[in-house]
């Protein structure tokens, strides 16, 4: 009986790191540099738009001549990223965004939003840099 504990406790232990292995190899794969565009409402996705998604959850937005515009916080979560930015360019106004993460393809797409929505401002989409 001691065994059997001892072996589920084992097993339970393993099956949480495997888990958060994958977690760990799927937020490498969508850390670093994106470039894409962003469209208001249903227009076409018209507008440049960047993130440089960095470890620990830190999320910072470029604009297209390479400066810092935005910071803020990230997470994935069965292949969905998340997250929102606020504008460092003294207005403070926040962005929320939501996205299919696609790893083989290096590719994010989804729908922003103002403050916490994620579905009034338009859609987005950015490859992997």
């Amino acid at each position: 009986m001691k065994f059997n504990k001892l072996l589920i406790a084992t097993l339970f232990a393993s099956a949480i790191l495997v888990a958060c292995r994958k977690d760990n190899k799927s937020n490498a794969a969508l850390e670093g540099s994106w470039t894409g565009r962003y469209g208001f409402e249903n227009e076409g996705l018209s507008e440049f738009y960047s993130f440089r998604i960095k470890p620990d959850g830190v999320l910072e937005e470029y604009g297209e001549a390479g400066m810092k515009i935005g910071t803020g916080r990230w997470t994935l979560e069965n292949n969905i990223f998340s997250g929102y930015t606020i504008s460092t360019l003294g207005s403070e106004n926040k962005y929320s965004v939501i996205a299919a993460f696609d790893a083989s393809g290096g590719k994010l797409s989804g729908n922003w939003g103002f403050g916490e929505s994620t579905t009034d401002g338009g859609t987005w989409e950015m490859q992997k840099q």
